[in-house]
């Protein structure tokens, strides 16, 4: 697990170091500091060389990535497509870090055609025709802490999806990761799909473990039974037994629901590994949410995932101090993010008793 992360040139931050970071990480502060930014950092330097992260918190964000012109520039601190990132993070694995440098290189970018049938998949072969010579290769250099060094890059792709019709898209070189840890961002704005889940779902279904998500899901909802992957005329699904005579889809049961079982569903899928969770509390109502934070503690410390989370909600800080304030182990942590008049960031952290402290005398920490 991770015990500090620190950050350069991504995004907002010029730089930013997290230290003292437990199992259940809180992540707050005011509009615009860079929370979402800061989990979107630790979920690509998590993933060490697979350079599709960062096209994915871009769709997240609904940013287009496939311009040529501006090929990944809002990764870089202030659109500065010449400066480098770095992300290294210690943990408890020993003292050594665990490096990531993200750079852009030029490359040029090639017109992929269309096979001469037209009945094919597109082919990815290069042809001879070269679009340009752009800064659109995005280039990974990890240092594990293991003493290993891996590279990877993305780079975009024009393909000619028919006459006069042409994409933009990724490819990518593969390279083995160094560690096998999985971690899953849940985006606040991008709600998980539905197919997703049910994989998730059947995968656990498959190995017996299964139970555990359906606890979680029964301490909001009493009266629910059983969940089952059901394929449908389009993609499978999931869908809940709540005593009505048939089975409905979990949707109907509210965005919570469907909230809660993502959440349930992404901690069990990466054991030994991260959960990103962007603005928790969406869709959960403030009563049960502390029920939520022990079942999430529990299924957290069960498949030794680490978790965190983005706030903009006092009550979900107040509900996750009363579900582990009892707790024997100190594994939970409140980050807020801050910036100055100069535009320099910092985290302050609170421990389990410095978020009693604040939550009881209604101090400002969000």
């Amino acid at each position: 697990m991770y015990r500090s992360f620190s950050i350069k040139n991504f995004r907002c931050f010029d730089e930013l170091t997290v230290e003292g970071i437990g199992r259940i990480n809180l992540i707050a502060g005011k509009n615009n500091v860079g929370k979402t930014a800061l989990l979107e950092a630790l979920w690509v330097h998590h993933g060490a060389v697979n350079p599709e992260l960062c096209a994915r918190v871009g769709a997240f964000r609904g940013i287009d990535t496939g311009d040529i012109d501006t090929f990944m520039g809002d990764l870089f601190r202030g659109f500065d497509r010449s400066s480098v990132i770095e992300l290294s993070s210690k943990g408890n694995w020993g003292s050594s870090e665990r490096r990531l440098k993200i750079t852009l290189k030029d490359r040029p970018t090639f017109q992929v055609p269309l096979p001469a049938t037209g009945q094919e998949q597109l082919g990815l072969r290069q042809s001879s025709s070269v679009v340009g010579q752009y800064s659109n290769q995005l280039a990974f250099e990890y240092l594990h802490d293991s003493g290993e060094q891996l590279a990877s890059s993305g780079w975009l792709v024009e393909r000619v999806v028919g006459p006069g019709v042409s994409a933009l898209g990724m490819e990518k070189t593969q390279q083995l990761r160094p560690h096998h840890e999985n971690s899953i961002f849940l985006a606040a704005r991008n709600t998980m799909s539905s197919s997703e889940d049910a994989a998730r779902y059947s995968q656990l279904e498959i190995n017996g473990q299964q139970e555990g998500v359906l606890e979680i899901l029964q301490s909001i909802e009493p009266q629910l039974s059983r969940l089952a992957v059901i394929s449908a005329r389009q993609a499978p699904s999931i869908y809940a037994d709540v005593g009505m005579g048939r089975l409905i889809p979990i949707q109907l049961l509210g965005d919570g629901m469907s909230r809660i079982l993502s959440l349930s569903l992404a901690i069990a899928t990466c054991p030994g590994g991260m959960t990103l969770v962007d603005e928790i509390e969406n869709g959960i109502h403030h009563s049960v949410m502390e029920r939520v934070w022990k079942a999430v503690g529990i299924f957290a410390r069960s498949y030794d995932v680490q978790l965190f989370a983005t706030t903009h909600s006092y009550e979900c800080i107040g509900a996750a101090h009363r579900a582990f304030e009892s707790e024997e182990e100190d594994e939970l942590r409140l980050f807020r993010i801050e910036r100055n008049g100069e535009g320099k960031y910092r985290s302050v952290k609170f421990d389990k008793e410095r978020i009693g402290a604040a939550y009881k005398f209604n101090m400002d920490v969000i």
